[in-house]
């Protein structure tokens, strides 16, 4: 066999680079959520979906047979097993879809959707349903992956995404990222990048927008792909400056690295001993500050030495102290946006 041949036959292609949606489940039952991660696990290609703490995931599945709306507005999800706690969210604070299990016991209450964990065909509907809503999300996702792959300049210009002469996103590093919610995910891969002057930055109003570091935080933290440049595996690592990111975006790992790195310069090496991180763990969070301009390997983009208090107020970033870790969890009031729309394809179960 000629070495040519060898070498197709050992090739093996890069994985490709999936879209993650994250779901949060609230007051199942163990053989309720399984049926329902099963579904997931058999969603369809092109992305993945995970199961996700409530705090974190893209969004909720309740079980409407444990939920009470209250006199107040708010709504009870009483736990799924035993050794779990209570839930009790706010329906007018949070914009994430939101679907039910079933109906809750609660007369005039309207969610967005409602399928039966029971019957396997209307969990996969409701992932189509959630997949639509969210189709924003996996559209940004595709514009980071290519930004990050294709190692584009993005200093002073901004770049028009097309597909067959449609705009359907406009990246812009200063003044932020638009794009069509109803772009196909699918036919991304094939779009047009043009390069334009940095004033061609303008956003159409419909268009969906978000800025560049949380644009490219999500698609760090959702990647299988390592974003750490090969070279901050050994040398000497600087915060720059705090990410610039919703303090409740950072996990408590994220807040340690950077508490760490503000106190003093550090190796992988170092951090690992100061944080107790995994090898693995350090590459994926250092990774994902790196994707958003935090962290450098070269000093002189670094500030001058001086305490990461200073570093914190002087980029308006509060948070430099790990969070309790209460603060991360649902044992208190959250807000939750229910839409009042009715499921469109009716109600099941």
């Amino acid at each position: 066999m000629s070495r040519r041949l060898m070498i197709r036959r050992n090739f093996a292609p890069p994985a490709p680079d999936l879209p993650v949606l994250r779901v949060g489940l609230a007051g199942f039952g163990p053989d309720e959520e399984e049926a329902i991660r099963a579904a997931l696990r058999a969603s369809a290609p092109g992305l993945t979906w995970q199961v996700a703490p409530l705090a974190d995931a893209d969004a909720w599945c309740v079980n409407g047979a444990r939920a009470q709306l209250l006199p107040d507005g708010t709504v009870r999800i009483a736990p799924g097993l035993p050794s779990s706690r209570s839930i009790r969210v706010d329906p007018r604070a949070v914009d994430c879809p939101l679907v039910f299990a079933r109906l809750p016991d609660s007369p005039g209450f309207r969610p967005q959707w409602v399928f039966d964990p029971a019957q396997p065909a209307t969990i996969t509907a409701m992932l189509r349903w959630l997949e639509g809503r969210l189709r924003p999300l996996i559209v940004q996702f595709h514009l980071a992956a290519h930004i990050a792959g294709a190692g584009l300049d993005l200093r002073a210009c901004s770049w028009h995404v097309t597909l067959e002469g449609r705009l359907c996103a406009v990246v812009n590093q200063r003044s932020g990222i638009g794009v069509w919610a109803l772009a196909d995910p699918a036919r991304l891969p094939s779009a047009r990048w043009s390069r334009r002057p940095e004033s061609a930055n303008a956003i159409p109003a419909h268009f969906v927008q978000t800025d560049f570091s949380q644009l490219m935080w999500q698609y760090a933290t959702r990647t299988s792909r390592d974003c750490l440049p090969a070279h901050y595996r050994t040398q000497t690592l600087f915060l720059r400056r705090p990410p610039r990111l919703p303090a409740r975006t950072l996990d408590d790992s994220t807040l340690a690295l950077v508490r760490e790195l503000g106190h003093a310069p550090a190796s992988m090496a170092e951090l690992r001993e100061r944080t107790g991180l995994a090898d693995a763990a350090l590459v994926r969070h250092l990774g994902a500050l790196y994707m958003v301009g935090a962290i450098t390997a070269d000093p002189r983009r670094a500030p001058p030495p001086r305490s990461v208090i200073d570093v914190a107020n002087s980029s308006g970033f509060a948070p430099v102290t790990m969070l309790p870790a209460t603060a991360r969890t649902l044992g208190m009031t959250v807000k939750l946006i229910v839409g009042t729309r009715s499921n469109p394809a009716g109600a099941a179960g």
